[in-house]
């Protein structure tokens, strides 16, 4: 991974521990230039396979679902996003200098994080700042004592004064966790993103729980390796205190899909969710997100379900959409508003004659190939028990709440956020220009 990438993918797994704080908690100034480039990186990863995109408005929603306001949006995130990306992102401006839209060339998530960190680099970022990205790398291979780990930065020339406030502050923000061991001066220092080969280290490391309960939680999560995106209620039932464990800990990550009606449902998945995975780790959760929504409308709409997901991905990769269907205009919003697909009115042939109605055309292939390359893995199964009948739902998502963002609130509940769905629906189309 080039410096440019891990300043990238760091800045995108900061900004989203960040977004859940207030903007004026206490500190949180000390990583501004790490949430910029996280958001920076966020949003090109939502538009990128787009090329020309000519509705501002469009543009605009695209950024409110990473967090980004309409003016940082035009004042700064896409001007960085220009200057950083040696002309991969070009603004395009109306005749007022108003900017109207952009074309982009940007193809792999590892080009977004690389343009995200060439923004971090650009905004000269402080020594907290540069102090972070190393030690939440460091500690994604392996947990260090906190001795051990300023001794390895004090070695790549930092002060051990800033060293040990920017520990303070990464933990104050939850960005790397001090586990308290038999000598409590010296703590370990690990990050949530360490525990993807090492569930078994994890489950002997809790020995506080009895063997059969130890038994259950480790039969569970093979449940969840073999069938990612797997509904957490339709799991075998398990202690909701070893639920909360596992979640808290790492060793499940859900994420959360919300309708617009408030009808939120979690999915489960493990922290190697696809150990060939190509596009760093699914940092920007677009598999995840994939995977969860074909779940989600296998088991929950009611306008159609899903019943062979691989037969889908594999038509909407070769033939680049699926369609017309009238659930494609109703049951895939939040793949739009992420960049995934984008939903487009057209008539096609088919077999009984000319259709016309709503399709979806998919933007990001690398996506859609290795959330198949997931699905059509041998030791990967998904139905993970009987479809529910007549469930009284329509799949009009409205948001998803990240792995990280569930671990950070961990016992609270989603909020919900009012919106109409059809106007934002229509923005994404290129219905709505104004």
């Amino acid at each position: 991974m080039s410096d440019k990438v891990k300043f990238g993918y760091w800045s995108v797994a900061t900004q989203k521990h960040l977004k859940v704080f207030r903007n004026d908690a206490s500190n949180i100034d000390e990583f501004d230039t790490l949430d910029l480039s996280g958001k920076a990186g966020m949003f090109l990863g939502t538009i990128r396979g787009n090329g020309q995109i000519n509705n501002i408005k469009k543009l605009e929603k695209m950024g409110n679902t990473v967090g980004i306001r309409p003016r940082d949006l035009h004042r700064i995130i896409l001007p960085e996003i220009e200057k950083a990306s040696d002309r991969k992102v070009e603004i395009i401006k109306n005749s007022t200098g108003d900017i109207i839209g952009l074309q982009e060339y940007v193809f792999t998530n590892n080009e977004v994080l690389e343009i995200a960190g060439q923004v971090f680099e650009n905004q000269r970022p402080k020594d907290n700042e540069r102090i972070t990205i190393e030690t939440m790398d460091k500690t994604k291979k392996i947990p260090y004592l906190q001795s051990e780990i300023t001794q390895i930065l004090v070695e790549q020339g930092f002060l051990e004064e800033k060293i040990v406030l920017s520990l303070a502050l990464q933990n104050q923000f939850r960005l790397i966790n001090k586990l308290s061991n038999l000598n409590a001066k010296d703590p370990i220092i690990s990050n949530e993103y360490i525990w993807g080969e090492n569930h078994d280290k994890i489950a002997m490391a809790l020995s506080n729980i009895r063997f059969d309960e130890r038994q259950t939680l480790k039969d569970v999560i093979e449940i969840i390796q073999a069938s990612q995106g797997a509904p957490i209620e339709k799991l075998p039932q398990i202690d909701n205190n070893l639920l909360v464990l596992a979640k808290k800990t790492g060793m499940i990550n859900p994420t959360t899909i919300v309708s617009n009606r408030g009808i939120n449902k979690e999915f489960a998945f493990t922290p190697n969710i696809g150990k060939s995975l190509s596009i760093n780790d699914d940092i920007l959760d677009d598999v995840k997100l994939l995977l969860a929504s074909i779940r989600f409308g296998e088991n929950y709409t009611q306008h159609t379900t899903i019943n062979d997901p691989e037969r889908f991905l594999e038509t909407l990769i070769k033939y680049g959409d699926i369609g017309p269907h009238s659930a494609n205009g109703t049951d895939y919003i939040l793949l739009e508003k992420k960049g995934i697909v984008k939903v487009v009115e057209k008539s096609k042939q088919g077999y009984y004659g000319m259709r016309h109605g709503y399709c979806l055309e998919l933007v990001k292939k690398d996506v859609a190939e290795e959330a198949l390359k997931i699905i059509k893995s041998p030791e990967y199964k998904f139905d993970v028990e009987k479809k529910y009948e007549n469930f009284d739902l329509v799949c009009n998502s409205s948001t998803y709440i990240s792995g990280e963002e569930n671990r950070m609130a961990m016992g609270e509940s989603p909020s919900i956020v009012s919106e109409s769905e059809e106007y934002i629906a229509n923005v994404l189309r290129d219905e709505l220009l104004f």
